[in-house]
């Protein structure tokens, strides 16, 4: 075989890897690439000589730690990156100042747990007894236990 169709071997398998790692999700096309890079490595022992498959393994292996270290470093200044901070809390409870026995309404349905509106604050709620409350049902809280808000519909 000779060098070029070797080397487009061993390229495309590194960019099917490289595709896999940072666009398609699953496996199949890293495995692929993982074969057609080997593939590549055989045929340059086999068709090139133990000198020059060595040669082509080593190169190879470098420029593939380059490639995907500069990668890796400059993914999260890409578009692909998120650059957000989650920020939000479950139930900050502090704040609510809820207490057993308020009333409100559910927000959206509740298989147990939705989410619900007290005192004009939207906090996620459970129903009791794994029950199922449609949305807008009123509601009224019946326990508040380590920041989980228990209710019933009236």
């Amino acid at each position: 075989m000779s060098v070029i169709a070797i080397l487009l071997l061993m390229l495309s398998g590194t960019v099917l890897v490289f595709l896999e790692l940072f666009f398609l999700p699953g496996i199949i096309t890293g495995l692929i690439g993982i074969g057609l890079y080997s593939w590549g490595v055989y045929e340059a022992f086999t068709s090139l000589g133990t000198n020059w498959g060595w040669i082509f393994l080593i190169v190879s292996i470098i420029v593939n730690f380059i490639v995907f270290f500069y990668a890796f470093k400059n993914l999260y200044r890409s578009r692909l990156a998120n650059k957000e901070n989650i920020d939000g809390r479950v139930n900050k409870l502090i704040k609510f100042d809820l207490q057993v026995g308020d009333k409100g309404q559910s927000l959206t349905d509740l298989r147990p747990e939705g989410r619900g509106v007290f005192k004009d604050e939207i906090v996620t709620v459970w129903s009791r007894g794994n029950r199922y409350i449609s949305a807008n049902e009123p509601l009224i809280i019946t326990q508040i236990e380590h920041n989980k808000i228990f209710v019933t519909n009236l």
